[in-house]
């Protein structure tokens, strides 16, 4: 079993650096996993934004490009270093 830590590569791309790798907190509703006006309340947790009447969407605090590409390489390198080649 193999563990591949990101938290190097992400050092320095955090959501309070100069080069953000990952989201900070996305106003809604911008995907269908958002809530969207007329959605059951039990269909997706509605976090509420400060000062307004929408939500937060899903995005928020999770990936941007270059941070799925920064997770690749952790994985990529992980999978060299146990001689994974690939099927």
């Amino acid at each position: 079993m193999a563990f591949a830590d990101p938290i190097s590569a992400f050092r320095g791309h955090g959501i309070c650096d100069g080069d953000e790798w990952i989201n900070r907190v996305v106003a809604g509703p911008n995907g269908d996993g958002d809530f969207h006006a007329g959605d059951p309340a039990n269909q997706a947790p509605c976090l509420p934004w400060p000062g307004e009447n929408i939500c937060a969407s899903l995005e928020s605090f999770h990936p941007k490009n270059a941070g799925t590409t920064g997770y690749a390489r952790v994985m990529e390198q992980q999978l060299a270093s146990i001689g994974y080649k690939g099927s």
